[in-house]
């Protein structure tokens, strides 16, 4: 076989059914590859970071690696962004780059750059295969280390020669390492003084995401009793509707979210790493609390925060044995701990209530669009990707979910992720719609790709919060710079005009009453979809918040 057959059928044996890409000249023989083979899909993106982005959501929503394909240089800087992002949010992402034949390596050739060298620091593992014979050992073990324990991304450089020669390939069976569990001792030591708590809390994260809530924590939850908050932009790690379900920590958080965890006695961590964002820039957790922290990966336990218990295990896991050593009927302690936990559920659902919104108001505030996304983000077959925006604050606090994977959120700091992201969303999920809330900024940076969900067609809804501003500097020019505005306010044109150009459904919103209805129209219509929804240009952030740092 040739080389590059040998990549995609090495590829193909690991589970990936979509690569995402744009042409190169590196990549033609992959290319070529895909292109006779009916079990994979290929879909062209207009830019190298929407690949990646679109593979970052594709896996997210499918649970399976997905690839990226790039060429040499300047596509593979491209690439890095979303690589960077994937990195960021432990994202299964396979990045795959053409690189320059051996015959003129190391000679500053055209495009060449040290792939290996600069994708390093961003990918949990980085290799150039420069003999085909050792393509299958190597790209499958690249899939296996993005997609086990804690997951991340791979970079896989292929030289232009490599793809062209034959070679005898040795595929490998597919493996995947069962998950670490937690040590005996460790986890009745660990029950034991969750027995003792009177104020606990439980923190989830990323780890305990697998596509579907998980019964031990539920059951975890149930029996202790105890509050569950989730970390920054996780908030669909439990339903929002659970008895014990208390909001989720992070940028925009309510007081009485962060406070659960200032005066927790014990806190219980599965599968987080304490985020700058989630521990209010690493100060939220006091002294005096215990934590028990269980993680996939060993390096995260005292990263941030001394555990008491360390559990180098798989969250989930965790969480179903911890379950089973606490006693459903636990007396007076569990007891006291039920009523508390009902107080404070009680206390979070008021603190979370929307605010009013004001007859007549025009242009649309923040308010309206939270008031069309309440009721849209209970429906079942409706998912909710949110971009990196101003208003993804009034998504954390007031929108509610409660049905498993109807969330997702880039906790990366990637701009432009979200549509993107939608798209692989969509596309892993066809039996949903997905709906992808952007700002006007980060929309823009990607939107040039609404041509390739029009000609894929991939029928997602794109609401853009527009107040033609990039809203999060505007506010920080705004608190800590004495309004002294530079390079913010954007002069956008309209978007919905600019849809229909490309061949999507368009509807311009500048009104709060049109906002429910244009999305009724917008779901109905059964094709790719924007809403421009404009908004004064100092709309932003909830009343009570300021950007971190501007205090």
């Amino acid at each position: 076989m040739l080389g590059a057959d040998i990549l995609v059928e090495a590829l193909h044996r690991e589970g990936v059914t979509h690569v995402f890409g744009l042409p190169g000249t590196t990549i033609m023989s992959v290319l070529d590859a895909l292109a006779r083979r009916e079990d994979m899909r290929y879909i062209s993106t207009r830019h190298e970071q929407v690949a990646g982005f679109m593979a970052d959501g594709y896996a997210r929503a499918s649970g399976l690696p997905s690839v990226a394909l790039a060429s040499r240089g300047p596509g593979a800087a491209n690439l890095a962004i979303a690589v960077h992002n994937a990195h960021a949010e432990s994202i299964p992402l396979v990045a795959v780059v053409g690189q320059v034949p051996d015959d003129i390596v190391h000679r500053d050739s055209f495009e060449e750059t040290d792939l290996v060298a600069q994708f390093k620091p961003i990918t949990t593992w980085a290799v150039e295969v420069r003999d085909p014979a050792r393509i299958p050992e190597l790209v499958q073990r690249a899939v296996r280390m993005a997609s086990s324990g804690r997951p991340g991304p791979v970079l896989v450089s292929v030289p232009m020669d490599a793809q062209t020669r034959d070679a005898e390939p040795a595929f490998q069976p597919y493996f995947r390492p069962a998950p670490p569990a937690p040590d005996p001792a460790a986890l009745h030591r660990a029950a034991a003084l969750l027995r003792s708590a009177h104020r606990p809390v439980i923190i989830t994260g990323g780890g305990m995401l697998s596509g579907g809530y998980h019964p031990g924590l539920h059951e975890l939850a149930t029996r202790l009793p105890a509050p569950v908050v989730t970390t920054w932009l996780r908030k669909n790690a439990v339903p929002n509707d659970a008895d014990y379900f208390c909001g989720s920590l992070g940028y925009g958080a309510p007081e009485i979210t962060e406070n659960l965890v200032r005066e927790a006695d014990v806190v219980l961590a599965l599968g987080c790493r304490f985020s700058e964002f989630t521990t209010k820039r690493y100060t939220l957790l006091s002294p005096a609390s215990q934590l028990v922290h269980a993680d996939i990966d060993a390096g995260e336990l005292g990263h941030i925060y001394l555990p008491e218990i360390g559990l180098h295990a798989d969250a989930g896991g965790t969480a179903t044995a911890l379950a089973a050593l606490l006693s459903p009927d636990a007396g007076e302690a569990a007891a006291a701990r039920g009523t508390r936990l009902t107080e404070l559920r009680r206390a979070y659902l008021a603190a979370t209530q929307p605010p009013p919104l004001e007859a007549g108001s025009s242009p649309v505030p923040s308010a309206a669009i939270v008031a069309a996304l309440r009721p849209l983000a209970r429906r079942e077959h409706i998912v909710l990707a949110q971009d990196v925006h101003t208003f993804g604050p009034w998504i954390q606090r007031f929108v509610e979910f409660i049905h498993p994977g109807s969330y997702y959120a880039a906790a990366g700091g990637s701009m432009g992720w979200g549509f993107p992201a939608a798209l692989g969303i969509a596309l892993a999920r066809p039996d949903k719609r997905v709906v992808a809330v952007h700002g006007d900024g980060s929309f823009f940076m990607v939107a040039q790709d609404l041509e390739t969900a029009v000609r894929e067609d991939i029928p997602v809804v794109n609401v853009i919060v527009n107040n033609f501003a990039y809203g999060n500097t505007r506010d920080r020019q705004r608190f800590a710079f004495d309004q002294r505005y530079l390079g913010v306010f954007l002069g956008n044109p309209d978007f919905a005009r600019y849809a229909e150009l490309l061949g999507a459904y368009g509807e311009r919103v500048d009104k709060p009453e049109q906002l429910g209805p244009a999305l009724d129209r917008a779901l109905a219509c059964g094709r790719p979809a924007v809403l421009d929804v404009i908004q004064d240009s100092f709309e932003g952030l909830p009343d009570d918040l300021r950007p971190p740092g501007t205090r």
